[in-house]
């Protein structure tokens, strides 16, 4: 082959590999509902092409050589070291405890891969890595969608017919990344400057599918993120607000909550369930009287049993269901046995408590800096000058939102899907925020306040 056609073709292989990098972070959310395994395969061919991308423009720095502040380095290396916690922590406690466990490593690993994405976003220096956010809001009705046909032609009925899924994910989580694609795909209408009805109508349709298909879950995992997104975005758009129109505002979000309530029996019957098992949990319980092994009871029981575990071994953790030498304690009188077994055998059921139990303050640690670094990072740059860059926080707060909610009733990191998701969307979200910063973009939109 001739030199200049060689140059030719590998030139237009390296930008249709860029091309495939962003096209492969685009489409990540399409097959979440619906295929096993998805989740981890598209993260490997993203971080694959983030290595090669990183590798071909080894030589060029952020910005074209320009440099970028000294706030969005310090960003860049703080974000790193937090994707890197849950790898850490587990390596602490293992080393503390003097057993090393391969599996313990699996879900920390694929968040630590998401570093690699990352860097790969700020590198890339193909035109399309600044509407990432966008191109892949496309995909997130499309993945409402599929999982609706799924559920309608091939429901999972494993757990009865009143907690409908598909056969990829189970109930609990099926509800909870329902109601997450289908508050990003409202919200990701923001990021574009085309107004079309037909593409409002369309990110609206995702929204409706999502609500929908999370209480036909029967799962409420989740659910709070509603009204504490409708917060963030009244929050959001205060200042295009008068204050007669943040008190409808406020008004509109009640009466959408009260609706549901009144007009979805299951909605009505499940948060009836959780605030009576609430208010009859038993603080100070007899011996002879421990809190029965009710839902929202069960997890309140976890969450004083991760307590007591972690003041045993604050520095080792108890690794999963090695704690059964005191299980009897009485220190843990409050709850049934069926609640301890059910602590020993299947988890707390909380990410945060889990991840404490498992390994000690090094997993309390990483399990809050997971969600509160990130959360910080977005808050300050929803004050950002740049239209778009204000966008992108606001979508990726209303994600970690429900993310953060999700993990108070389930265990979302130690899932590898789960991870791969969490990770994948967190870098795609900073590396597009931070990708406005160091080229000084964002403002697409041609929008100012």
């Amino acid at each position: 082959m001739p030199k200049n056609n060689f140059k030719l073709f590998t030139n237009k292989f390296e930008w249709s590999a860029e091309q495939f990098f962003v096209i492969s972070m685009a489409i990540s959310p399409l097959f979440l509902l619906t295929v096993a395994g998805w989740m981890t395969r598209i993260l490997a061919v993203c971080a694959l092409l983030a290595i090669y991308v990183l590798y071909k423009n080894k030589n060029r720095e952020i910005n074209d050589g320009v440099g970028i502040s000294r706030k969005s380095q310090a960003d860049i290396k703080l974000l790193c070291i937090t994707f890197s916690l849950p790898l850490l922590g587990t390596f602490l406690a293992q080393s503390f405890r003097g057993q090393y466990t391969w599996s313990y490593y699996d879900s920390p690993i694929h968040v630590l891969i998401c570093v690699m994405i990352l860097l790969a976003m700020l590198k890339n220096n193909n035109k399309s890595g600044s509407r990432v956010i966008e191109l892949m809001s496309y995909a997130l009705p499309i993945g409402t969608l599929l999982a609706l046909f799924n559920v309608l032609t091939h429901p999972n009925l494993h757990w009865g017919a009143n907690r409908l899924s598909t056969q990829a994910v189970d109930p609990l989580a099926f509800g909870s990344l329902s109601l997450t694609l289908g508050l990003l795909s409202l919200i990701s209408i923001k990021l574009h400057s085309n107004d079309s009805k037909l593409l409002v109508l369309y990110k609206m349709l995702g929204f409706c599918v999502g609500i929908y298909l999370s209480i036909i879950s029967g799962s409420r995992t989740g659910w709070l993120a509603l009204p504490i997104v409708g917060i963030i975005w009244i929050y959001f758009e205060h200042i295009n607000f008068t204050f007669m129109t943040k008190i409808i505002a406020a008004f509109l979000i009640l009466g959408i909550a009260a609706t549901s309530y009144f007009l979805s029996e299951n909605v009505h019957q499940r948060i009836d369930t959780a605030v009576n098992e609430s208010l009859i949990y038993q603080w100070n319980p007899s011996k002879n009287a421990p809190n029965m092994d009710t839902s929202v009871g069960a997890r309140i029981s976890f969450a004083r049993m991760s307590v007591f575990l972690l003041e045993q071994k604050p520095l080792s953790g108890w690794g999963d269901g090695s704690f059964e030498s005191v299980i009897n304690d009485p220190a843990l009188d409050f709850a049934v046995m069926s609640t301890k077994m059910t602590a020993l055998t299947a988890g707390f059921h909380n990410e945060i408590t889990a991840n404490m139990v498992r390994s000690g303050i090094w997993g309390l640690i990483s399990s809050v800096a997971i969600f509160l670094i990130p959360t910080l990072f977005f808050i300050r740059n929803m004050r950002s000058k740049l239209q778009q860059q204000r966008n992108v926080a606001f979508m990726a707060l209303a994600f970690l939102s429900c993310q953060f909610v999700s993990s108070l009733s389930m265990e979302l990191l130690n899932l590898r899907y789960a991870a791969s998701f969490y990770g994948l969307m967190i870098a795609m979200f900073c590396g597009q925020i931070l990708y406005y910063s160091v080229n000084n973009t964002g403002d697409l939109n041609g929008k100012t306040r």
